[in-house]
């Protein structure tokens, strides 16, 4: 697993850090980051939007499917399967994939935040080293920061009281500087809230939770406005709380500049959602689909139409 999260890390340290140098504040590179990324997996959330408004329009043939299988649940799967071939529809498309494609995302920026030292600041590792080393030695530390993963972020919040002898100059003006901006509404980005001690940091998971709420609540809404029969479904209502729950749950596990990135990318979610159902509503798609349908059946006509005609002027030669 720590693998794998290390070749996530590298794209998304690179990019980050090239927005750090261009802006010199972490929390705009994080921003900028979180837009790029989103620009890149816009098709892909457009394709999600198509087939939501696909998987509406075929709902009353899939309930006509299960009526008439009721009991033979291998006849059914095969109509279904039948049925989405003909129309084009992809479940994974519309479900699973676009998650699996946030994935190495969410891993990326995740593993990143714990070693900014390596990845945002490309501080050389032989450096690095002495550093968590010294680090490490402090005795004013807690269990938490003397755990091996947060050795780099408990560099950065400890950085004055390190021993710097025979550190290179520009890698301690590097470092200073960087630890002095790592900072958020006042927040120590390197902290992490704890849910049994109420402080400045509780913010991060309450405006975690707010953001993650208002997006679940609209989709749900929107759901039961575009699709109703899904909404019935028990399951709905329990997802848009369980969402909200989990990124609240998440802000308490990593340092503040996770739960940040999450806030961000939460936030531009929910503005991408609003301009998509606003630009690609289901009734604005499955006209469109109506139109290339019919576009493509007269193509079809026509090209029947005219190799008929061909035959018939070969057969009167």
């Amino acid at each position: 697993m720590e693998f794998i999260r290390e070749i996530f890390s590298i794209p998304f340290g690179y990019l980050i850090g090239f927005f750090y140098n261009l802006t010199d504040n972490y929390i705009l590179s994080l921003l900028f980051m979180t837009i790029a990324v989103k620009l890149v997996l816009l098709p892909s959330s457009i394709k999600q939007q198509k087939s939501m408004a696909k998987s509406q329009r075929l709902q009353p043939k899939i309930r006509r499917i299960k009526e008439k299988y009721a009991n033979d649940q291998r006849k059914q799967q095969e109509a279904m399967n039948e049925l989405y071939s003909r129309e084009g529809y992809s479940s994974m498309t519309g479900g699973c994939l676009p998650m699996l494609i946030t994935l190495p995302v969410m891993m990326g920026v995740y593993a990143v935040n714990y070693k900014l030292l390596s990845y945002v600041l490309r501080i050389p590792q032989d450096i690095i080293t002495i550093l968590t080393e010294r680090a490490s030695a402090l005795s004013n530390l807690g269990t938490y920061e003397k755990q091996a993963f947060r050795q780099e972020l408990t560099v950065i919040s400890h950085f004055k009281e390190l021993d710097l002898t025979g550190i290179p100059s520009e890698y301690v003006t590097k470092i200073s500087d960087f630890a002095e901006k790592f900072k958020f509404l006042g927040m120590n980005l390197e902290e992490t809230p704890q849910a049994k001690v109420f402080n400045v940091l509780w913010l991060i998971p309450i405006l975690t939770g707010l953001a993650s709420l208002a997006m679940a609540l609209y989709s749900y809404v929107r759901q039961r406005k575009t699709n109703p029969e899904m909404a019935k479904n028990p399951s709905m209502g329990c997802m848009t709380f369980m969402s909200p729950a989990m990124s609240i749950w998440f802000s308490f596990l990593f340092p503040a500049s996770v739960g940040v990135y999450i806030i961000m990318s939460t936030v531009l979610s929910f503005i991408q959602m609003i301009i998509l159902n606003h630009t690609h509503s289901p009734k604005k798609v499955l006209a469109r689909l109506m139109v290339d349908e019919t576009i493509n059946h007269r193509a079809k006509e026509n090209i029947v139409k005219n190799v008929a005609e061909t035959l018939n002027e070969d057969s009167e030669k």
